[in-house]
């Protein structure tokens, strides 16, 4: 789990999807989303 950038606590897992993940902060409570370099677009 990564480290809150604003208060430097421990983020929790809050959803995933395909394409992301979501992490939020449980003190400052900044959301912050890492996208997946697994997920593809196709046309």
């Amino acid at each position: 789990m990564p480290e809150c950038t604003t208060c430097g606590t421990r983020m929790s897992h809050n959803d995933e999807t395909t394409k992301l993940t979501e992490y939020v902060c449980p003190s400052c409570h900044q959301t912050e989303i890492a996208y997946k370099p697994s997920y593809r677009v196709t046309a």
